[in-house]
């Protein structure tokens, strides 16, 4: 017993080991802002029964948060890379505060939009800028467990975040915005102290700001490494954009997460709130505890292979839930989905950082994290509409209904596991064309 404790203290040891101090600077500074994420998780709420918002207006006043994410996420990614990752992101957290603070006297509808869409542009462009943060500050080799580190610190610190703003709700609406505008500053306070006001560009050897150092660019041995770009522009980079398709779609199918897939639950599964809560909490849980060493076992392997995997895992997770009625059938589902986004996201990241060139990786990072703006506001409503479908029948197989969007699901991870088999057969291709 003692010696298998050994191994599991010393496996974890491994996992969390070697990685930059700025790289657990930068994930403690995360760490406290998504500790205090409590106005988006109750927005619906707040718009509804505080200001008592129709759900189709609220719902169109969460599509223009969406389309503000989708503008911050692309102008933080074209900013990182020319005012620089930490300074960028000290500005942003910044901006953010006042914007938290001001939705709370917004009463009409136009008010309330505009003050969102504003909130969204800023406090998103943070996103793709923390993410070159990362891939500048980890050596290539330990890239992938960097961002498996930056969603760790992301999970445990939403764990909460929600947990507190509900109690906050009981009080007042009001504090939710305080607490997060609060939280905020304290990210960039962070980020300001561990970086240093005149440093926040350059960090312990590494260029920041602008190109990787030397040291970011070793290869360790056996290690599954993408060749760099050949172009500068990720909009010139057919490989990439290809990538990014792929991830588009498992993307849409995997936003369902927060959309039609608790709706399910309640209708299907007949799960109370409660019970939907322990089904979300069981995937943070297993993130928290099993993501860094899952990262650390896989790294060897080859990344789209194993991303595409991880998306097929991801949407066979859903796919599976009309064959279940049982709360233990939700939670091992949610396994499986679990199990596909950290072999996906993490190593998602890793790829991209190992793509883009020198000085231009806030270019690829914004467009990387534009994509998952795109997918989380497209998912709602594809995934609405098919799963209001009236079921009808063709000869003796009904068809139609909320189950519909799980064999679609299934369908997306099945077509999009064949398609980075395809990206990363025509990678090596290439790579043997250029070394004959």
């Amino acid at each position: 017993m003692t010696a298998v404790l050994s191994r599991i203290i010393r496996t974890y040891r491994n996992a969390y080991s070697g990685l930059p101090r700025e790289v657990w600077w930068i994930s403690f500074a995360l760490l406290i802002n998504r500790f205090g994420t409590m106005v988006l998780p109750f927005l619906m709420l707040y718009l509804t029964r505080e200001l008592g918002f129709a759900e189709g207006s609220a719902g169109r006043l969460l599509s223009l948060y969406g389309c503000g994410a989708i503008l911050g996420t692309y102008l933080g990614g074209k900013l990182t890379d020319r005012v620089g990752a930490i300074r960028l992101q000290v500005l942003l957290l910044l901006g953010s505060v006042p914007l938290f603070l001001v939705i709370p006297f917004c009463q009409t509808w136009l008010s309330v939009g505009i003050s969102l869409f504003c909130l969204s542009v800023v406090s998103e462009g943070v996103r793709p800028a923390n993410s070159t943060a990362i891939a500048q500050m980890a050596p290539a080799g330990l890239q992938t467990r960097a961002f498996a580190l930056q969603r760790m610190a992301l999970n445990l610190g939403f764990s909460f975040g929600p947990v507190i703003g509900g109690l906050l709700t009981m009080i007042s609406f009001f504090w939710l915005f305080v607490v997060d505008a609060a939280t905020t500053c304290l990210c960039a306070v962070a980020l300001i102290w561990f970086f240093g006001r005149s440093r926040t560009g350059h960090v312990a050897g590494r260029s920041v700001d602008g190109e990787a150092g030397d040291a970011d660019l070793e290869k360790q041995p056996g290690s599954a490494q993408e060749e760099p770009a050949t172009v500068g522009s990720p909009w010139h980079d057919f490989r990439f954009l290809s990538f990014l398709a792929l991830l588009l779609f498992a993307s849409i199918a995997f936003f369902q997460f927060q959309s039609t897939y608790p709706l399910y639950l309640q209708d299907h599964y007949g799960l109370s709130n409660l019970g939907i809560g322990f089904v979300f909490a069981a995937n943070t849980a297993l993130i928290i505890l099993a993501e860094m060493i899952l990262v650390e076992y896989v790294k060897r392997w080859r990344l789209l292979v194993i991303i595409g995997w991880g998306c097929f895992f991801s949407c066979l997770g859903f796919g599976i839930l009309p064959f279940g009625e049982t709360f233990l059938f939700a939670i091992f589902s949610m396994m499986i989905v679990t199990l596909g986004e950290m072999l996906s996201m993490p190593l998602s990241s890793g790829w991209v950082a190992q793509r883009s060139r020198r000085g231009h990786q806030g270019s690829y990072m914004g467009l990387y994290s534009t994509t998952y703006s795109v997918a989380f506001l497209m998912a709602p409503a594809i995934g609405g509409a098919i799963y209001e479908t009236e079921a009808f029948r063709i000869g003796s197989y009904e068809w139609g209904g909320p189950e519909v969007v799980w064999y679609l699901s299934l369908l997306v991870g099945l077509l999009t596991l064949v398609g980075f088999y395809g990206l990363e057969r025509a990678g090596r291709s290439k790579r043997k064309t250029h070394s004959v």
